[in-house]
Order: C-alpha cells, then sequence, then structure tokens
C-alpha cells in the first residue's frame, strides 16, 4: 500500500512538474509576441479645433464604434472578464488624448502601435489603417474636446487558455491583423470609391478585411457580397433601423445599425451601397 501510494506521489509529482513547464513555455512564446516591437512610423496629423470639426468628429467617432468599446463617455470599460482566457479593459480616451500627442495616437489608431513600438491587442486598427488623415483628425478634436472622466485603467491580462491562444495564432496582436490584410476588390466608380472608404474603414471590423465575414467567439458575421440581395431602400432600412429583409433583426448586426451605423449620412449609405451591390455575389 505505501509503495502503491509512493508512486502515486511520483506520478501526480511528475504531471504537475511537467504542466508547469509547459505552461512556463507557452508563458514565454506569448511574451514573445506579446512583446514584439515594431518600427514606428513617423507621422504628422493636422487636428482642427473648430466647433463644425469636433461636431463631425463626434459622428464620425459613433460610426467607428468608439461608445461601444470605451464607454458611454469614452470613459473605458471591461470588454471581456474570463481568468482562462483573458481579461480586457478598453482604455479610457480622455485619459489616453492627454498621456499622448496626436502624432502617437495616430499610430496607435491606423497602426496598432505604441511609442515603445509594442503592439497594442484588440484594438481595431485593421479597420482603421485606411482611416484618411481628414476624419482622423476630426476624431481626435473630438477627443481632445472632451473632459476627463474617471474610468478604469486599461489592461490586457491573458490568462492560460489566452496564452494559448497567442501561441497557436488563434489569437492576434492588431500589428499581425495589420500584416495579414487582405483587401477587398478596388471600386470602379467615384461612388464605389467612396463605399469602398466606409467598407474598409467601418465594415472591415466585423466583417474582415477582405468583407468576406468573419469569425470570433462573440459572433459570425457574413459576406458582405449579401447586400446583392437588397434594394436601396432595403439596405437603408437596415442600416437605419437594423431590421434586414423578412423583417428579420440580427442580434449584434441590428444592435451596431441602431446605435452606431444609423449616423451615416444618406449620400454615405448610398455610397456603401453603390460599392457593396456591386461586389461579385456569393455563390
Amino acid at each position: 500500500m505505501k509503495r502503491l501510494l509512493r508512486w502515486t506521489v511520483i506520478v501526480l509529482g511528475t504531471f504537475v512538474g511537467l504542466a508547469v513547464v509547459a505552461y512556463a513555455v507557452v508563458y514565454a512564446l506569448s511574451e514573445r509576441v506579446l512583446r514584439r516591437t515594431y518600427e514606428v512610423p513617423a507621422v504628422a496629423i493636422a487636428v482642427p479645433s473648430d466647433e463644425a470639426s469636433i461636431a463631425e468628429g463626434r459622428r464620425l467617432a459613433t460610426i467607428h464604434g468608439c461608445f461601444g468599446c470605451h464607454g458611454k463617455v469614452l470613459e473605458g470599460g471591461v470588454m471581456f472578464d474570463q481568468p482562462m482566457i483573458a481579461r480586457i479593459v478598453a482604455p479610457n480616451l480622455t485619459a489616453a488624448v492627454r498621456q499622448y500627442t496626436d502624432p502617437q495616437l495616430a499610430v496607435i489608431i491606423r497602426k496598432g502601435l505604441r511609442p515603445d513600438g509594442r503592439s497594442v491587442v484588440v484594438m481595431p486598427a485593421e479597420a482603421y489603417v485606411g482611416m484618411n488623415d481628414e476624419d482622423l483628425g476630426r476624431i481626435l478634436a473630438f477627443l481632445r474636446s472632451l473632459p476627463p472622466s474617471a474610468g478604469p485603467s486599461a489592461d490586457v491580462s491573458p490568462g492560460p487558455l489566452g496564452r494559448i491562444g497567442f501561441v497557436a495564432g488563434q489569437f492576434k496582436t492588431a500589428a499581425q491583423l495589420i500584416a495579414e490584410i487582405v483587401p477587398p476588390p478596388e471600386a470602379t466608380t467615384s461612388e464605389g470609391k467612396a463605399g469602398r472608404y466606409l467598407a474598409t474603414t467601418v465594415c472591415a471590423e466585423c466583417h474582415g478585411t477582405s468583407l468576406r465575414g468573419d469569425s470570433n467567439p462573440d459572433f459570425t458575421s457574413p459576406d458582405l457580397r449579401i447586400v446583392a440581395a437588397y434594394t436601396p431602400e432595403q439596405f437603408t432600412t437596415l442600416l437605419r433601423t437594423g431590421v434586414a429583409l423578412g423583417d428579420r433583426k440580427l442580434g449584434m448586426m441590428s444592435g451596431q445599425a441602431q446605435a452606431f451605423l444609423s449616423h451615416f449620412t444618406d449620400a454615405e449609405i448610398a455610397a456603401l451601397y453603390s460599392y457593396l451591390h456591386g461586389l461579385v455575389p456569393a455563390n
């Protein structure tokens, strides 16, 4: 009996030891991914200060989903909290604009890179990488107009499963996602070009940079060639109210439309429809 107990302890101890070693390896490899540094580009960005630009910046920030991740007054907030996977707290943007310069913020938003060269995580820079200077400048103008608001400190703390995900390539940093961008087809008309810009900087966050749909633990988004099935009026109804063909509610898409996409102008919706409707329908 004592011998059996002894061997049981030895076997269990061996398994525990191997598990500790395995996790140490995973931890080291995931830290290599998270701590990798990239060359930070030098940029210049003009940020206006007039009231019209600030108001437009608020509209653009709304359309691009800033309030969805960063809170009602952009004070930051917990986006995800499952200890085995990760704890993710979106940063307080009213504090961030006082911490970073305009060029630094431009690089964080469009390249996903902090001033020290490390990549951010979760920030959809793969969608914002194509945002033009005018729109980005107005968004920054709006953010700088906000009074400071109390909020939680930004935090990305991967748990054991999250670290395995980074090592396996299931989870990726913003810089990694930018490097893997698959762009959608070019537009052939001026209206289509305007629509493509909106699709790549707004829709790509959920539907992938190719606009062919994407999947994550929260939702699966469709291939946007599905817009070929919509009339202009039906597409406008979807973006304004979240109601799809057949009077259907679409879960996250309906919520996104009502809260954010409804702020598109009529001209923007027409341009977006022109581009998406012109894509080759999915078989």
